[in-house]
C-alpha cells in the first residue's frame, strides 16, 4: 500500500508539474501592429526598421513545403498592394507575375505568442479563410525564410524571420527611449531667464507586481481545476486499491483452521 501511495504522490506532482509551469512562462503584449513588450519586464520587439515603404521588405518562394507556382511578400509594420492583395501585410501570388494572388495576412489581426523562447505574429486575411504565422528568431544577421503552406493545415502558412530586431532590447516594458543631451545653445549676455520647473513622470510599474498578478490570474484559472482532476484521479485509484485490497483478504473468521501431516510437511487445512 505504501508503494502505492508513493507512486500517485509521484504522478499528482508530474501533472501539476506540467499544468502550472506554462502559466509562468513569459508573453509578449501588443504594442501596435509590428511590436510588443514582454510582460516579464524582459523589454520589447519592435520590428519598425524592417518595414517597407511603398512595397514590402521580404519576398521569398516556399522551402520546407516547395510549390514553385507561388511567390510569399510580407512586409512587418505597413501595408502593401500587390494585384488582387489590397492593405495587407502578406501576399501570396502566382510565380509568373499575372496569375492569381491571395491575401493571406493584414496588419490589424496581429497576435502575438510565445513558441518556446521565440516570439510568433499571426496574421488573418481580411475573409478569415487564410492565415500566416511569422517566427521571430533573435540572430545577428537578417534573414527571411518561407516554409511555405503547410500540407496538413492547408490555407495555412509559415514564415521565419532572424534579425537583430527580433531580440528583446532595453529594460522594459517599451522600448528605451533615452537620448544623448544635444549641445548647449549661446546666449547672448543678459539676466538669466528663470529656471524651468522640473518635469516629473509618473513611475512605471514594478515589473515584478505584473509578473505576481499575471501569475495569479492564470493560477486562478489553471490551477483550481488542476486541483479537482488531481483530487478525482486520487478517488479513483483508492477505490481501485481498495477492491484489489478485497479479493485478497483472509476468509472469514468462521472458517477455521488446522494443520495436516503429509509428505511434504504440515499443510493448513481449512475445517468449517
Amino acid at each position: 500500500m505504501a508503494s502505492r501511495i508513493g507512486y500517485l504522490s509521484l504522478y499528482l506532482s508530474i501533472i501539476v508539474l506540467v499544468i502550472v509551469r506554462p502559466t509562468l512562462a513569459a508573453n509578449c503584449t501588443k504594442t501596435g501592429p509590428c511590436s510588443c513588450d514582454m510582460d516579464d519586464g524582459s523589454g520589447t520587439i519592435d520590428l519598425s526598421a524592417l518595414a517597407g515603404a511603398s512595397a514590402p521588405a521580404f519576398n521569398g518562394e516556399a522551402t520546407k513545403w516547395p510549390d514553385h507556382n507561388w511567390q510569399y511578400s510580407y512586409n512587418p509594420c505597413t501595408p502593401f498592394d500587390m494585384q488582387s492583395c489590397l492593405s495587407v501585410a502578406a501576399c501570396q501570388v502566382s510565380s509568373d507575375g499575372i496569375g492569381e494572388s491571395y491575401d493571406i495576412g493584414y496588419h490589424d489581426s496581429v497576435v502575438f505568442s510565445m513558441e518556446g523562447r521565440d516570439v510568433t505574429i499571426t496574421y488573418n486575411a481580411y475573409d478569415r479563410q487564410r492565415h500566416t504565422t511569422v517566427k521571430l528568431v533573435c540572430s545577428s544577421r537578417t534573414v527571411f525564410t518561407v516554409d511555405g503552406e503547410d500540407p496538413n493545415a492547408m490555407v495555412s502558412y509559415y514564415f521565419t524571420l532572424e534579425s537583430p530586431e527580433c531580440c528583446v532590447k532595453g529594460p522594459g516594458p517599451g522600448p528605451n527611449t533615452t537620448t544623448s543631451p544635444g549641445p548647449n545653445p549661446t546666449t547672448s549676455p543678459g539676466p538669466n531667464p528663470p529656471a524651468p520647473e522640473p518635469v516629473t513622470s509618473a513611475p512605471r510599474p514594478d515589473p515584478i507586481i505584473k509578473i505576481s498578478i499575471s501569475v495569479n490570474i492564470n493560477m486562478c484559472f489553471v490551477f483550481f481545476p488542476a486541483v479537482c482532476l488531481l483530487i478525482i484521479a486520487g478517488v479513483l485509484i483508492y477505490k481501485y486499491a481498495e477492491s484489489k485490497r478485497r479479493k485478497t483478504r483472509p476468509p472469514p473468521s468462521g472458517v477455521l483452521e488446522q494443520c495436516s501431516w503429509s509428505d511434504k510437511g504440515w499443510i493448513p487445512v481449512r475445517v468449517q
